[in-house]
């Protein structure tokens, strides 16, 4: 009987988490409240703060935000941005390797053009895929992966090769 009754007392328990975790979510429905997530920045484990800030800078198109610690000359975290989108570097630490981020762009085949030109390793050219994106993939000194997607190529159906979903 004893076994019974603390499950009763869980299962009351839990609708009443799963009322409170509803509301919650009923308050994102209506628009941005307290709990809303406001930005998302990516932390990505690196080996070395200092040559992804330049890997990114001079190859990617990124640029440095801030590094730190800023008195110091070996740096062990870092931010950078591109447009809207800000990451930060976090040398041997916070994550592993590898880790995929989507980035979307107006125009992935001229972004693929500045990046083969800026030598960045290419690991799959721009392809326009069967959800409707045209995308590419391009890898970071420490085998991250962006994932850069846009609009599909005019003319483009979306049907040709299947791929990394």
């Amino acid at each position: 009987m004893r076994g019974r009754r603390i499950a009763a007392v869980a299962v009351v328990a839990g609708i009443f988490g799963v009322s409170s975790i509803a509301g919650a979510h009923e308050e994102h429905d209506n628009g941005p409240g307290p709990t809303a997530f406001t930005a998302m920045t990516p932390i990505l484990n690196v080996a070395s703060v200092e040559a992804s800030i330049e890997h990114y800078t001079s190859v990617l198109g990124f640029n440095k935000d801030w590094d730190w610690p800023a008195e110091e000359e070996d740096k062990t975290f870092a931010s950078i941005s591109n447009g809207e989108v800000h990451v930060f570097l976090a040398e041997n630490s916070q994550g592993a390797r590898p880790v995929w981020i989507y980035y979307n762009v107006g125009d992935v085949d001229k972004l693929h053009e500045e990046y083969v030109a800026a030598g960045a390793v290419v690991t799959q050219e721009p392809v326009d895929r069967p959800w409707g994106a045209r995308e590419m993939l391009v890898e970071d000194l420490d085998g991250h992966v962006l994932r850069i997607g846009g609009p599909p190529s005019e003319g483009g159906d979306g049907e040709s090769e299947e791929g990394d979903h």
